[in-house]
């Protein structure tokens, strides 16, 4: 009985081992995706701000004139 035990536990290791590698891959995955998500939000933001600017500015000179 001894002799087949560590089989088992190894097996067992194995199996979980797999199981674990497969999640970090998961895990990997969804965490780029939500890095160039955000990135792409950031630059998003960014360019929005901008333009508005631009259009307080173009308000200014217009109620200048």
């Amino acid at each position: 009985m001894k002799n087949n035990d560590w089989k088992e536990r190894a097996i067992t290791r194995r199996q979980e081992n797999k199981l674990l590698k497969k999640r970090i891959k998961e895990l990997s995955l969804s965490r780029d995706s939500w890095r160039i998500k955000s990135a792409e939000l950031k630059k998003e933001n960014k360019d929005l701000l901008t333009k508005i600017e631009s259009i307080k500015k173009k308000l200014n000179q217009i109620e200048q004139i």
